[in-house]
């Protein structure tokens, strides 16, 4: 008897498949029939195994994997000044995208009943226009096995982050609850060096001062725009941070900066069993 044989609500598989039965494939061209699970939705998540088995044992189970899509028309409107200043049509777009995007996929949690997605991730890729983007964000909604609606967000709306399931089973357990993947964003215009400077520093090792300005303005506005975000959720602490950047489209004097977290509430209410034990790693680069 082969393993599907022993599991409820599965079609029988044909003989030499499942290891039962005959020892020759089905007849009809070599292709296995489809194994379909009576009853309910098929459950789909990019989990890898540990993860789902850490997720179940915190006590939740995946439901889908949710997806969530915006394109966008992004074409800058530079002005003709040589200084460092915020593109804030750019950002808005930018802004405004990404949320869209995130707000279709948690749609589609809330219309599987989920308590929370978990692994989201934000990708953009340029289509056949120079200037038209797509914004996606991907995640697995998951729910709490016995009904525990206080996984929530404080609206009831699912939350959403950016955690592995690991790290979204040890938050749990460290008595903190995700609740929302929070960003911040920038597009800022890089100012170009005159001729006369550039002649000047050609043969030198000088710090750029113009650029060094604009970039650390440019990600202090990005982080206090995603700590802003964590703000208006009511979170108190923020955890993942990631900071991107990147000119997409517009060219090596146009640069978006990007920070992505997710925002948590720390309870300060642990699981009096929590611990983590230190782990030894050999790495194996060179």
């Amino acid at each position: 008897m082969g393993i599907f044989d022993q599991v409820p609500g599965f079609d029988a598989l044909p003989p030499g498949w499942g290891g039962g039965g005959s020892s020759e494939p089905a007849q009809g061209g070599g292709q296995v029939p489809p194994v379909r699970a009576s009853g309910g939705r098929v459950a789909t998540s990019d989990f890898s195994v540990r993860e789902l088995l850490v997720v179940e044992q915190a006590g939740f189970r995946a439901l889908g994997l949710c997806l969530g899509n915006s394109i966008w028309k992004v074409q800058a409107n530079t002005q003709f000044r040589n200084t460092s200043y915020e593109l804030t049509d750019l950002t808005g777009a930018m802004y405004g995208a990404r949320e869209k995007a995130v707000e279709i996929m948690r749609e589609e949690a809330e219309q599987l009943g989920a308590d929370g997605i978990v692994g989201t991730r934000l990708e953009i890729s340029q289509l056949a226009d120079s200037g038209m983007l797509e914004f996606r964000a991907f995640g697995t909604a998951i729910v709490h096995a016995e009904g525990h609606s206080g996984y929530r967000r404080p609206d009831g709306r699912p939350f959403t982050s950016d955690l592995s399931g690991q790290d979204f089973a040890l938050a749990l357990r460290s008595g903190r609850r995700p609740l929302d993947l929070v960003l911040g964003c920038c597009v800022q215009h890089i100012p170009r060096r005159s001729l006369m400077t550039t002649l000047k520093q050609a043969m030198q090792c000088v710090e750029l001062d113009l650029f060094t300005q604009a970039y650390y303005t440019a990600r202090e506005h990005a982080m206090e725009r995603m700590s802003a975000h964590a703000a208006e959720v009511g979170a108190n602490e923020i955890i993942g941070t990631t900071l991107r950047e990147e000119s997409h489209v517009w060219g090596d004097h146009i640069v978006e900066f990007l920070a992505v977290g997710t925002a948590m509430y720390d309870t300060g209410k642990p699981d009096p069993n929590f611990r983590i034990d230190p782990t030894f790693t050999l790495t194996l680069d060179d």
